[in-house]
């Protein structure tokens, strides 16, 4: 069940599934377990008895074989089964047959998916750069409002810094107005 099991015409692959089908069934319950209802222990049951009856799908006996397409964004898939009165052995030839003369569908759909997959992965890159151009120029933009940012900080520093300065100016200008103690006090200060 981990491998799928494939079948080559003129080098196409073909996947093949044999699995048990199953049949929905009434099962009742009897001592501990389940059993059909149609056995004999569930028609031998006594009136004393508990119990109860429930429907599930148990596997039946016969087999299905599943013919489908091994490839991505392929949907081709064909079935034959066994019914109570004919078994696939003798449906063989006819199975054979069928996947013989559905190698052209098959090659068209493969082709058809194999376009659309390259047209996806074409819009996929284009999408995938107009993403980068778009991220490109968010950054650009990110990093022009980054420097505004770091020149306005600049300029601020700036100001305080002249402001200072200017401050120790006009007290110098005005000391120099000053005589005496005062003078020494102010100066200290």
């Amino acid at each position: 069940p981990h491998r799928p099991t494939l079948v080559y015409i003129e080098d196409m692959p073909i996947g093949l599934a044999l699995t048990e089908m199953t049949e929905r069934v009434t099962l009742r319950y009897l001592n501990g377990k389940y059993v059909r209802e149609d056995s004999k222990a569930a028609k031998s049951i006594k009136p004393w008895q508990h119990s109860w009856t429930t429907q599930q799908d148990l596997p039946c006996g016969r087999f299905r074989l599943v013919a489908y397409a091994p490839f991505h964004g392929v949907a081709w898939l064909q079935s034959w089964q066994e019914t109570p009165q004919a078994s696939l052995r003798p449906m063989i030839p006819r199975i054979v047959q069928k996947l013989e003369g559905s190698i052209g569908e098959l090659q068209r759909l493969k082709t058809a998916a194999d376009e659309a997959a390259a047209q996806r992965q074409r819009e996929h890159e284009e999408q995938w750069q107009r993403y980068l151009r778009e991220e490109d120029k968010r950054k650009v933009k990110e990093a022009h409002m980054e420097s505004r940012k770091q020149l306005a900080g600049i300029m601020d520093r700036w100001a305080v810094a002249i402001s200072v300065e200017r401050f120790f100016e006009e007290a110098n200008r005005r000391l120099e107005r000053v005589e005496g103690e005062s003078r020494t006090e102010i100066q200290n200060r």
